[in-house]
């Protein structure tokens, strides 16, 4: 099946169960409805704390400024509620995107700033395993679709939490390998750069761009993972090793899906900002944002288990083969 026959074939399963988009439209709204979780305090702090630009050189003094003004945007528009988002798993909140300039209800111009560090960290922690959590629970609803089963809450509920802990895992594992890395560099660099501060900076800017090469691809070869958590119920380093193989084997075909699906959504969702100018457009542009990240997941579902299944077939031949010989 081709990417566009895919796509299509998607959407089309989303239309005959439009209630599929039921988790992506009931996070939005809340984040739409709810109040704003703001942390303008302590971003004002970390900018006061930032040390002053008297006595600088004119680039330090202009790149402490894009500091401060950036700290400064940050804490006016910022939205922790936000962070319910489900975009790691491919059902992103168009209320999660920008802020509104229209509410539902009284509740969304309420602002509850957030006073201490703790708060803000356990916050943030709460708000990534509640996101990874309904994005489990919409998935497993998609996945069993796209297996052609119906409907079972009992199942879903049951492969949610193992693909929530197996995904958590993995996000840690992810938090451990970058810590790892960064405190490697720091090391590396604090050694070169009294040897030589020229050597330490070029070290640095090469693990820089380095860094940035290998999240890309990583973001590609591992892109059906969360795919192979739901919909097969794997562990961990089964679905890594299976979303790897599913797009060096299918490669060019991989890229293009995962392009084209990035390119919509992003498409898209310029459109839906631009309908979200009343109360009747913002609905309306969630409900259409949900409709199309959903038959988008649905697709790639399909992808991966037209690959996966093309894959284990031809192992299956090649086994086959070297029986008869």
């Amino acid at each position: 099946m081709g990417i566009i026959d895919t796509l299509s074939t998607g959407f089309d399963r989303v239309t005959r169960r439009l209630w599929l988009i039921l988790v992506p439209v009931l996070v939005d709204v809340g984040i739409w409805i709810g109040p704003k979780l703001s942390i303008n305090k302590l971003s004002q702090a970390v900018a006061a704390a930032l040390p002053s630009v008297d006595g600088l050189g004119s680039q330090y003094q202009q790149s402490m400024e894009l500091v401060r003004d950036w700290l400064t945007d940050l804490g006016t528009g910022a939205n922790l509620l936000s962070m319910l988002s489900m975009r790691a798993l491919g059902l992103p909140s168009l209320t999660a995107t920008f802020a509104l300039k229209t509410g539902l209800s009284t509740t969304a111009q309420r602002v509850i700033e957030i006073q201490t560090w703790p708060a803000l960290l356990g916050l943030v922690v709460l708000f990534i395993l509640l996101s990874l959590l309904l994005g489990c629970f919409s998935l497993s609803w998609i996945a069993q679709e796209a297996r052609d089963e119906e409907i079972n809450i009992a199942y879903t509920l049951q492969v949610t939490g193992r693909s929530w802990v197996r995904l958590v895992t993995l996000v840690l594992l992810g938090l451990l390998a970058v810590a790892m890395a960064i405190i490697g560099i720091s090391v590396t660099y604090s050694v070169l750069a009294v040897l030589s501060p020229e050597l330490g900076w070029l070290v640095l800017s090469l693990f820089g761009v380095g860094t940035l090469w290998i999240s890309v691809y990583a973001g590609i070869i591992f892109f059906f993972t969360p795919r192979a958590i739901v919909l097969d119920d794997m562990g961990i380093l089964h679905s890594l090793w299976s979303s790897l193989n599913v797009v060096h084997r299918n490669f060019f075909s991989a890229i293009g899906f995962i392009l084209l699906v990035n390119i919509i959504q992003a498409g898209l969702l310029h459109i839906w900002r631009v309908l979200a100018v009343s109360t009747a457009g913002t609905f309306i542009g969630i409900v259409g944002n949900a409709y199309v990240s959903t038959g988008l997941a649905m697709a790639s579902f399909i992808f991966y288990r037209d690959k996966f299944v093309a894959w284990q077939e031809a192992i299956r031949q090649a086994q086959i083969g070297k029986g008869q010989a």
